[in-house]
């Protein structure tokens, strides 16, 4: 993801933040700030043979912003968008994260374990893909919010049933589950 620096002066300033092909573009809720948004657009347009497309661009809009909306949409021209959204995988919410919202990276997790599920895995096997694809998971998510408690043991219930039984359903612990998490420095 890339940090660009924020455009515009005074009052009228707009923020980007893009990934790849998509953009996240943020501005002031004004007709002002709208308007320099737009003519951005158009200047970059025309310097880059590159357009917005309309029927995947979204305006998304605060409330306090409400008695604006007609006037704003008529401004860009684009179809109103509504969060909860997702981008790069995550949810772009307007609240705190709930348990609820965790649901697409429990699910993920589920679905990776459920796909090995078939192939006959060694204990050392699964302690590697835990390590370095389930754990990766939870780690992504971790950089961009707070994770709930109760997510959080959830992901570990899922890691250690499928590192002591090779699935999601509970299994036998060999060795307690804060050994097998210590850090790789403290030994094996």
């Amino acid at each position: 993801m890339v940090d660009s620096p924020i455009i515009g002066s005074g009052e009228m300033q707009l923020c980007q933040l893009g990934f790849a092909d998509d953009l996240l573009l943020f501005s002031k809720a004004d007709t002002g700030s709208v308007q320099v948004f737009r003519h951005a657009l158009t200047v970059f347009a025309d310097l880059s043979g590159l357009q917005a497309n309309l029927h995947k661009s979204h305006l998304i809009l605060s409330r306090s912003a409400a008695p604006l909306r007609d006037t704003l949409l008529a401004i860009l021209d684009f179809q109103e968008g509504h969060l909860p959204l997702r981008y790069l995988g995550l949810p772009l919410l307007a609240s705190r994260l709930s348990i609820a919202d965790c649901q697409p990276i429990l699910q993920k997790i589920d679905s990776r374990i459920g796909g090995w599920d078939g192939i006959t895995l060694s204990f050392a096997g699964r302690v590697q893909l835990i390590k370095s694809v389930l754990s990766a998971l939870q780690v992504y998510w971790a950089m961009a919010f707070i994770l709930p408690k109760h997510v959080i043991k959830e992901i570990e219930k899922c890691l250690r049933h499928f590192l002591w039984k090779g699935n999601t359903e509970g299994g036998s612990a060999k060795v307690s589950w804060r050994q097998v998490c210590r850090p790789v420095s403290e030994g094996d």
